[in-house]
């Protein structure tokens, strides 16, 4: 371990040596100088704020991602090329130590870069802030939406009645002989099963839609109440209107119910918003939350000159963001994600130097990075989300189920997600990075990446012929 330490102290003095090194920190220190100033985002401080957060924190992953690639691919190929590894290797080091040495020296170059980055960045995060706000609900955004961690809760859906329900369906359709009413055969199970299913989706249906002139309550439960009558809770919603309404506007009525008794327990709220966008509103008061539950009455108001109804779509069109913890644990979080993926670069560099030469290797690992920074694109584009039935149409032909699974499948695990562990986006928006997320990109990053390095990868370099034998 002591040669490891000492081939990583070396590897991050040189690290600090090499010019193409110094000019993406210097880019990206002018960058991080120019944008509090240059950045205005709505011309409101909250707008500021955002639009610095999320530009500073993109910057910091590019620039530093790039060149943890060069970085990575040369500290190896390089004495590989000029012959500098000699001097290790003629010493009782092990090749093992050598790639962890060379790994542990770029990461403690990219943890000091990290730390000065977020520092600065959250200095000037705080100097944004501090500004003096032009309106009241330039404040309470700031300080409830923004300068906070919130978690998102859905509905909870009443599954066991909709199960009731549509097995009691299933069973007058049998008594009445429309479906098989015992499954004696196989095709009478599935015609069973079909019809089962079809009245859970009809349910669901159902309860996401609100019919003009009635009014749904949606339960929430396992909420943390605000801590103080002060602190704000966030409805975020999105709304279809069936019909499309007139001039595209839908009307809504929002009030917390007791979740006991039902009776109101808030004045209530009417919104005048654009039918299928996203929008959300503040609201206060600890009585909203009784044990960890919440009752959310939306109103579809009466309409008699355009009636329409009111759905939400997915899980994710009606929403409860409330607080969960604080900005600041919030900012190391996103920071933590963002040194997880260098972790990962800087291995696939490493590993990738230990059989190609420099230029090969930074061509490879910039693959692995674009593959990373956009997977959801590349997974579209494969089609590892389809599910075709009918091979005509199938762009893979009958082959395509034996495609998806046996190809596409290992491609969405073998190369890391960069959209889906990267924090930015969370913090920009004041939602909370869950620890399990953190956890995930652990395992996705930093674990995988070092298994990689240092079982394949020493593998290829412990059976790599440094120097030809002279006789």
């Amino acid at each position: 371990m002591n040669a490891a330490l000492a081939i990583a102290r070396l590897t991050f003095w040189e690290a600090v040596r090499m010019r193409i090194v110094l000019v993406f920190i210097l880019v990206l220190a002018f960058l991080l100088l120019l944008m509090p100033g240059a950045l205005r985002g709505d011309d409101t401080v909250t707008g500021r704020l955002q639009t610095f957060l999320s530009y500073s924190l993109s910057a910091v992953t590019i620039f530093l991602g790039v060149a943890t690639v060069f970085l990575s691919c040369a500290t190896l190929s390089n004495e590989l090329r000029y012959n500098q590894i000699h001097l290790v290797l003629t010493k009782p080091v092990a090749r093992f130590q050598v790639l962890l040495g060379k790994w542990l020296g770029v990461m403690a170059l990219n943890f000091v870069l990290v730390m000065l980055c977020a520092i600065s960045i959250y200095a000037f995060a705080r100097l944004i802030k501090a500004q003096k706000v032009g309106f009241e609900r330039d404040r309470i955004n700031l300080n409830d939406v923004i300068w906070t961690a919130r978690a998102a809760a859905q509905p909870i859906k009443p599954e066991d009645e909709w199960r009731q329900r549509a097995a009691q369906e299933v069973i007058d359709l049998a008594k009445s002989g429309a479906i098989a009413e015992t499954g004696v055969k196989a095709a009478d199970e599935a015609m069973r099963a079909n019809a089962f299913k079809e009245r859970m989706n009809q349910a669901e249906n159902d309860w996401r839609m609100i019919a003009d002139g009635q009014y749904r309550d949606f339960r929430f439960e396992r909420l943390i109440p605000p801590g103080s009558d002060d602190e704000a809770m966030q409805i975020r919603f999105k709304a279809r209107g069936l019909p499309l309404p007139l001039m595209e506007i839908l009307y809504c009525q929002w009030e917390f119910v007791d979740p006991t008794t039902g009776y109101p327990i808030t004045p209530a709220i009417v919104t005048e918003e654009r039918a299928a966008q996203r929008h959300q509103f503040l609201i206060r008061g600890k009585q909203l939350i009784k044990d960890g539950k919440a009752v959310l009455r939306v109103t579809n108001p009466l309409s008699p000159n355009d009636p329409v109804k009111i759905f939400f779509a997915d899980n994710n069109s009606l929403e409860i963001l409330y607080k969960v913890d604080t900005f600041e644990a919030n900012f190391v979080r996103a920071v933590a994600l963002i040194f997880l993926q260098l972790a990962f670069l800087a291995a696939m560099g490493l590993f990738f130097s230990t059989f190609v030469s420099f230029p090969v290797a930074c061509l490879c690992t910039f693959t692995v990075y674009l593959i990373g920074v956009a997977h959801p694109f590349w997974m579209e584009s494969i089609g590892a989300n389809m599910q075709m039935f009918d091979a005509d149409v199938d762009p893979y032909g009958r082959f395509g189920p034996f495609v998806r699974q046996y190809f596409l499948v290992p491609f969405l695990y073998v190369f890391p997600d960069f959209v889906a562990f990267s924090g930015g986006g969370k913090l920009v928006d004041g939602e909370v990075i869950s620890y399990s997320l953190l956890g995930q990109g652990f395992g996705r990053m930093l674990a995988f990446s070092g298994v990689v390095l240092l079982t394949v990868g020493w593998f290829i370099f412990s059976r790599r012929e440094i120097a030809a034998v002279q006789v």
